[in-house]
């Protein structure tokens, strides 16, 4: 399984009867089950294994138990669904075996835990952490140490996709023992215990401070002594479990400590000459950029130490050689770190080309890790800006790994926001000119690209930071384009937005045929969803032109963007297509209404958004919902008419009553379409009447987050203003908003400043109307609410 646990290949010699433990073909026939569970699925599959598990588990054969173990272990991927149902009986079952008389089994069934936190969580830990928690610490006090150290690595595997309170009640209990393991001498366990550690502080957050006083000390002990070669792999996690921790708690906390644990990493990179496959190298790197996350500009001092090394790195030449392959025989041996491939290049005739795959990995590293500490220190790295960008900004094409062109792109956003900051903040060396030719560099090759990316995956990247780049023209003059720059970029989205539509046809046109298998649908099916991203992030990029130059972008957008999203609108168009282009229509609405720019695209699009809101397709009617939003919340009465928001009311009213508007993978759509509804219903009394009663009836709102806090916050304002609409004439509606304040109190669904108002609101009603409150408890809508948002509402009441 995929422990998080390299203990297997080393055997211990002091471990109990470790000669009769070889199991033949054993490693053949996992793999096999594996596979076999997969292709038969669940349904077919739970019924054998359950068989054999059954028979197998009280066998009196070691074997048989550990083997019946190993068979779950390895079936969860295939089985998923049909082991899910029953995931209790299974994790109960096995976590009796925690206790079995053979320590290869304890072992297994450790280990099948582990293996099902992974395939099984979030729900595994949420349900059963009463069970497994428990277990697993006292598995840490086993006898056999490599059973402890399993112990603690399925710790981990459970904290992968574990919630920050599931794991509050546990933490003593489970960081006590991780501490015994620690101060034992035996480093495997010691290694995995670390590990852990460091997973249960990420979880934790918070909550790990009163813990951090104990564990500091020991871990910053363990990067003080050296040891030997074997001790690599222990110092290593040392530094990550710091680091992690020092994320956990914060800069209060561990900003006292950071300059010791600063001091001793660098103390490590200097001390000795640290071989390249040194373990600590990469933990070293991940640690520094975990500390400036944690620290914030009071890391700038360790910049001179962290930097330098990264931009050499990123330098690296990654040797590629191209030779005849007739010279020597093709099969000579590569050396360590290269990697050659064998190509016919046209008139040239069969080549080898070699390159030096451990430089390419430094050189990616290196480029993300620049990313996270530009993005993480603003201003304060702005002393590297223009060092840094040098060397990045070649690096966009650099054409043997995507990863580093990856990196290289996300960096550009962020290195402009530096100097952007640097300038509000009247930092020494920041000055207009040189945001701009920043920008300027940048920008050429960011293009060229664009232009010649191959890899889609990539290229959504690379559009998600170009957008990002455009939008810094909204917050500081000097890093806005130029008019030809505009026309440039605009050019360079025409062209990626057409090809990506071929690519769609021709996709489309192979779906069509006869003869296309499970396999091929599937890569189609993968092909179509990476397309999509392309296409978003086309959009948005798009979208971001807009929010910077407002109507002043509808030149560029008629001449070289219409005919093809107008194209995409089309009711024949497939339906990612239709949602991207109403997308770019809603910017228009959005960012253009306010000079009347909008004004003339409105008779085009406004059947298109009525018709779209009765899609199948949820991404569509979504979008749909969001431009009748932005009618009524931007456009005046001329443009957005009182007989067209009739229409639109109903067709939002329509769309929230359809069957399943409301099932988990709709709802979206159906919060969008609320707050489009309450928006007209600000704007005209005649649909307030019948709108504000269904509007309340669809609240709280749960899926989209962002829309979610929008009219939540409307409903507390409308509730303020003693909206009878809302209300009621004689406050008959009021039980049902205090219910569905009960149930938004404590949950991020309504933001921070609203919570003393509603706990205004609150006490207003207690003193005016206390018969409300009395029969609230009698309220059909009160049983939904559960004990803790019953606990809240006391709280408002009372505080």
């Amino acid at each position: 399984g995929a422990m998080d646990d390299d203990e297997e290949e080393e055997e211990d010699d002091e471990d109990e009867d470790e000669e009769d433990t070889e199991v033949t073909n054993y490693d053949v026939g996992e793999e096999a089950l594996d596979r076999l569970a997969i292709a038969l699925g669940g349904k077919a599959m739970m019924p054998v294994l359950f068989g054999i598990i059954q028979e197998w588990f009280p066998s009196d054969d070691w074997k048989k138990r550990h083997a019946a173990l190993m068979a779950i272990s390895q079936s969860g991927e295939g089985c998923e669904a049909q082991m899910a149902k029953q995931l209790e009986p299974i994790v109960t079952t096995i976590v009796t075996r925690f206790g079995d008389a053979h320590p290869r089994v304890r072992w297994a069934a450790i280990n099948t835990i582990g293996q099902m936190s992974t395939d099984f969580g979030p729900q595994l830990q949420a349900k059963l952490h009463s069970c497994v928690l428990p277990a697993l610490v006292s598995a840490m006090d086993d006898g056999c140490k490599r059973v402890k150290a399993h112990a603690a690595a399925a710790v981990i595997n459970f904290c992968e996709h574990c919630e920050r309170k599931t794991l509050r009640p546990y933490l003593q209990g489970l960081l006590g023992k991780l501490m015994q393991l620690l101060s034992t001498n035996q480093r495997r366990v010691q290694e995995q215990a670390v590990t852990a550690v460091a997973s249960v502080a990420d979880v934790a957050e918070q909550d790990f401070v009163p813990f951090y006083d104990a564990f500091i000390p020991g871990l910053k002990e363990l990067l003080r002594n050296s040891g030997g070669k074997e001790y690599r792999m222990l110092r290593g996690k040392a530094m990550e479990c710091i680091s992690l921790i020092g994320v956990a708690v914060g800069k209060d906390k561990f900003g006292p400590d950071a300059k010791d644990v600063m001091e001793l990493l660098i103390k490590t990179q200097q001390g000795a000459e640290l071989d390249t496959d040194d373990p600590q190298v990469s933990f070293m790197l991940q640690a520094c950029a975990r500390i400036c996350k944690c620290l914030g500009e009071h890391f700038q001092p360790y910049l001179p130490f962290v930097i330098p090394p990264l931009l050499a790195s990123a330098q690296l030449d990654p040797e590629l050689h191209v030779t005849d392959v007739d010279d020597e025989d093709g099969d000579q041996e590569d050396e360590e770190g290269m990697e050659s491939v064998t190509v016919n290049i046209r008139g040239q005739g069969n080549k080898r080309i070699t390159i030096r795959t451990s430089a390419l990995e430094e050189k990616a590293t290196a480029c993300s890790m620049l990313h996270s500490y530009v993005a993480d220190l603003k201003e304060a790295f702005f002393p590297y800006v223009q060092e840094v960008a040098t060397i990045l900004v070649p690096l966009i094409k650099f054409q043997y790994m995507d990863e580093v062109r990856t990196a290289a792109m996300m960096a550009m956003p962020e290195l402009l926001d530096s100097c952007i900051l640097a300038l509000a903040k009247g930092a020494s060396g920041a000055s207009a000119a040189l945001v701009s030719q920043l920008l300027c560099f940048m920008l050429e090759p960011i293009l060229e690209q664009l232009k010649a990316e191959p890899d889609v995956e990539t290229l959504a990247c690379q559009l998600e930071a170009f957008g990002e780049l455009l939008a810094h023209g909204g917050s500081c003059e000097h890093a806005k384009l130029s008019a030809d720059q505009i026309q440039k970029s605009t050019e360079v989205l025409q062209m990626l937005m057409r090809e990506s539509n071929e690519r769609r046809d021709e996709r489309e046109g192979r779906r069509g045929d006869e003869d296309v298998d499970d396999e091929e649908e599937e890569q189609l099916e993968g092909e179509a969803e990476r397309e999509e991203i392309v296409m978003q992030s086309l959009v948005e990029a798009a979208g971001k032109l807009f929010e910077v130059y407002q109507s002043g972008y509808l030149p560029y957008f008629d001449s070289l963007l219409m005919p093809t999203v107008s194209e995409m609108l089309q009711p024949t168009a497939i339906a990612s297509s239709r949602a991207a282009a109403l997308c770019l229509f809603d910017d228009v609405i959005e960012h253009c209404s306010a000079d009347g720019g909008s004004s003339r695209y409105i008779a085009g699009i406004f059947p298109a958004l009525l018709q779209y809101m009765g899609d199948e397709t949820t991404e569509v009617r979504q979008a749909a919902a969001y431009g009748i939003a932005m009618l009524g919340e931007r456009c005046n009465d001329a443009t957005f008419t009182e007989a067209m928001m009739q229409q639109a009311a109903q067709a939002l009213v329509l769309a929230v009553d359809a069957p399943g508007a409301w099932e988990e993978e709709h709802a979206s759509a159906s919060d969008n379409a609320i707050s489009a509804l309450g928006k007209i219903c600000k704007r005209s009394d005649a649909i307030g009447a019948v709108g504000w009663p269904r509007w309340l009836e669809a609240l709280p709102l749960r899926a989209d987050r962002e829309e979610a806090r929008h009219v939540h916050a409307t409903l507390c304002e409308q509730v303020e203003k003693s909206n009878t609409q809302l209300l009621g004439a004689n406050h008959e509606r009021l039980p049902d908003v205090i219910c569905v304040f009960g149930r938004l109190l404590g949950t991020d669904l309504i933001a921070d400043e609203y919570l003393p108002r509603i706990g205004h609101l609150l006490k207003q009603v207690h003193s005016g109307l206390p018969q409300v409150l009395q029969q609230l408890p009698s309220h059909p809508k009160f049983a939904l609410l559960s004990e803790e948002n019953r606990a809240e509402l006391e709280k408002a009441l009372s505080s």
